[in-house]
């Protein structure tokens, strides 16, 4: 998308949304299916596993690990692990349950 910028050594999935503004540093790796909403930033060697959702003007620090299927709340500071399924929001982001 428009002003999006992929850094060297990236490493995107399949069907992977990488949206306006959003920054991809070097050596991150992205699964398959994984959507980047407007403004977020991945730092260098981030990794997102397969059916992540990142929502707008997320950052992530240097090397933290995403699983498969987690979701980052818009705004959200990811500065540790965020384990698969997970919801994380807030600075720094932490788990939050989903209401039903």
């Amino acid at each position: 998308m428009a002003g999006a910028v992929i850094n060297a050594c990236a490493k995107i999935g399949d069907f992977c949304v990488v949206n306006t503004l959003a920054a991809i540093d070097h050596d991150c790796v992205l699964g398959a299916g994984v959507h980047v909403a407007p403004r977020t930033a991945l730092a260098g060697g981030v990794e997102l596993g397969d059916g992540v959702f990142l929502g707008v003007g997320a950052s992530v620090i240097p090397g933290m690990k995403i699983g498969d299927c987690a979701i980052v709340g818009a705004g959200g500071v990811v500065v540790r692990d965020i384990p698969a399924g997970a919801m994380v929001m807030g600075i720094p982001a932490r788990p939050r349950k989903i209401m039903d």
